[in-house]
C-alpha cells in the first residue's frame, strides 16, 4: 500500500513538473503581435515587423520610443521588443519555428558576453558555496546553485523569476494578451537609477573566462538562429549586451578582446553587422544594476543608439 502511493506521488509529481515546465514558457510559442488576448478582440497590423530578441539585457530597450524615431525618417514599421528573462540562444531557438512563422522582415539580437562564458564546474559551485556556509538560507540561491551545477552554465543574475511568476504570465498573456503590448514577455515598468557608487560595494563578480570553442552550444544555437532566419528572407542584426564598468572589469580586458573577435568572425561568417555596446555606456549613470541599463527617461540614450542601427540597417 505504502509503495502504491509513493509510485503515485512520484507520477504526481513529475506529471506537475511537466505541466509546469510547458506552462511557463507557453507564451513564447503562442506569442502572436496581433493577440490581445481572449476576452479582447484581435487587432491587425498592417506595417512590418521588427523583433528584438536577447535577454533582460536587452528589455530596456523602448520599442515605442524607436519606432517613433524611425518614423520620423519614414521607415514605418511596427517594433516589438521580445527580450525573455534568462533568454539565451539555445533557449530561444526552441521558439525559433514559431517566431519564423510570424515573418519579421527584421531581428536584431542581443548577445552577451555570459553567453560565452566557460561552463560552471562542480568545483565552482563548491567553492562559492563554501564562502557562504554563513550565510542564512535562501532557497533562490540554492535552486541556482543546483540548476548552475546541472546545465553546466552559471545562473547567477539570470534567474530573476520564479516559475510561478513566468506561469501567471503565460496565462495572464491568454486571457488578456500582454500588458505591454510592444514589451510584452517582461513588465516593462519605470525602474530608479541606481548610485552606481554602491556597486563597488554590493556586487562581487567574477569571470570564468570566454569559452573559444566551436562546440560551444550557444555559439552553435546562434548560429543556427542566423542560418535560419536568412533562410526565410528575415534580416538579421547582432548587438552585444551593454554591461557596468563594475562587471566588465571582473571581466578582463583580454576576455573583451576574445568575445569582440568571435562576434566579428560570426559577422563575417553570415554577411551580417554586428555592434560593438557591451562598453559604450559603461561609466554612464544609467544603471538599474551592473547588468541592467535601468527603465528610465535618463537612459533614452540606448533606445536612441538601437534606432539608430536599425535606421542605418534598414535604409541600406
Amino acid at each position: 500500500m505504502r509503495r502504491k502511493i509513493m509510485i503515485s506521488l512520484f507520477c504526481s509529481a513529475v506529471i506537475v513538473v511537466l505541466m509546469l515546465y510547458v506552462i511557463m514558457d507557453l507564451y513564447l510559442y503562442t506569442y502572436d503581435p496581433t493577440w490581445r488576448g481572449i476576452i479582447n478582440s484581435r487587432h491587425i497590423q498592417e506595417k512590418p515587423y521588427v523583433f528584438i530578441l536577447g535577454a533582460s539585457y536587452a528589455y530596456p530597450i523602448n520599442a515605442t520610443h524607436v519606432a517613433e524615431s524611425l518614423e520620423k525618417n519614414d521607415l514605418e514599421y511596427e517594433i516589438y521588443n521580445l527580450a525573455d528573462m534568462s533568454d539565451t540562444p539555445t533557449h530561444r531557438l526552441k521558439s525559433l519555428e514559431h517566431l519564423i512563422s510570424l515573418k519579421p522582415e527584421v531581428v536584431i539580437y542581443c548577445v552577451s558576453i555570459t553567453d560565452f562564458e566557460n561552463p560552471v564546474t562542480q568545483s565552482d559551485i563548491m567553492n562559492r558555496s563554501s564562502t557562504d556556509e554563513f550565510e542564512t538560507l535562501n532557497p533562490k540561491k540554492e535552486i541556482t546553485k543546483i540548476l548552475s551545477m546541472t546545465t553546466q552554465n552559471n545562473l547567477d543574475g539570470k534567474f530573476p523569476t520564479s516559475p510561478k511568476e513566468r506561469t501567471i504570465l503565460s496565462i495572464k498573456y491568454l486571457i488578456r494578451g500582454p500588458e505591454f503590448i510592444h514589451n510584452p514577455f517582461i513588465n516593462y515598468k519605470i525602474t530608479p537609477v541606481t548610485d552606481e557608487k554602491t556597486f563597488d560595494a554590493k556586487y562581487n563578480f567574477t569571470f570564468r573566462g570566454v569559452d573559444t570553442s566551436y562546440n560551444n552550444e550557444e555559439r552553435i544555437a546562434l548560429q543556427k538562429i542566423i542560418t535560419e532566419l536568412k533562410k526565410n528572407n528575415t534580416k538579421i542584426i547582432l548587438f552585444t549586451a551593454p554591461h557596468h564598468k563594475v562587471f566588465l572589469d571582473a571581466v578582463g580586458e583580454s576576455n573583451l578582446i576574445v568575445f569582440e573577435s568571435i562576434m566579428t568572425e560570426i559577422a563575417k561568417q553570415n554577411d551580417i553587422d554586428v555592434h560593438f555596446l557591451h562598453d559604450k555606456y559603461e561609466e554612464m549613470n544609467i544603471w538599474r544594476d551592473p547588468h541592467h541599463i535601468a527603465v528610465n527617461k535618463e537612459a533614452v540614450i540606448y533606445s536612441d543608439d538601437i534606432a539608430s542601427i536599425l535606421e542605418k540597417e534598414l535604409e541600406n
